[in-house]
């Protein structure tokens, strides 16, 4: 049988958006936050993560309550109220991601000044931005072959962040090769690689991979790889890896 590593993680938003459906009088998005972080580490469940631990992380992670309401469950049709009132972030990104693949730069530059907090684009919003196709990706509402054409508009719409766009596909191959090992779909080193350039060629950057170090980190953190699996795949340094 398959390992999915996503159930638990679905099973336990699907609960918090239950929770929030109940007391959505109230609540607001910090008090919304605050239930994920809460309920993450009951469960013992990482956010979608890279290397860094920022301190807005869990308000970052709203995206997959977000996109689990709105693709899984449709609850944005009948509480659009809740939607704007706790996911207004990511509604702004959405909308910004609609106005780029339809080539109206301007309309999104725009938009993503409001949603930063110093009123420029800079690598946060933009990486903030693409948290919601690779969301969705993970979660199947999104296409590989969608997600690498945002990855192309988006350097197209915001040239002076080709570098955030590249970082977030060297992050992207590394959660995946990361997944692929938790799902057992990778055993050894060869295949590894092998898979790493392929997925690069995919995606269009076929210079742009992650290294092992980074991959671990990932492989540890979000899916709790332990180390003596991750040894035999990965080309690690001795004396373990940098664990942020």
């Amino acid at each position: 049988m398959e390992r999915n590593p996503y159930r638990k993680r679905i099973k336990v938003l699907v609960d918090i958006l239950n929770n929030i459906l109940n007391h959505r009088e109230e609540l607001t998005r910090q008090v919304v936050v605050d239930i994920l972080r809460k309920t993450y580490e009951r469960h013992k469940i990482k956010p979608l993560k890279g290397k860094a631990n920022p301190p807005d992380l869990y308000d970052k992670e709203l995206s997959s309550l977000y996109i689990v309401g709105k693709y899984g469950l449709g609850l944005h049709e009948d509480y659009p109220e809740l939607f704007s009132k706790i996911f207004y972030i990511e509604e702004a990104f959405e909308k910004a991601l609609e106005y780029i693949l339809n080539g109206k730069y301007e309309e999104a530059r725009d938009l993503l000044k409001t949603v930063s907090s110093a009123n420029v684009i800079d690598s946060n919003t933009v990486a903030r931005m693409l948290r919601i196709p690779f969301t969705k990706l993970l979660m199947g509402f999104l296409s590989e072959e969608e997600f690498s054409k945002i990855l192309f508009k988006t350097i197209d719409a915001i040239p002076e962040e080709e570098r955030t766009v590249k970082n977030y596909v060297r992050f992207y191959i590394a959660f995946k090769l990361a997944e692929s090992i938790y799902r057992g779909e990778i055993r050894n080193r060869e295949y590894k690689e092998a898979f790493k350039r392929a997925l690069a060629i995919r995606l269009g950057f076929p210079h742009t991979m992650p290294n092992d170090e980074y991959i671990a980190i990932i492989a540890r953190e979000v899916f709790k790889i332990p180390d003596k699996v991750l040894e035999k795949i990965l080309s690690l340094k001795k004396q373990g890896v940098e664990k942020k």
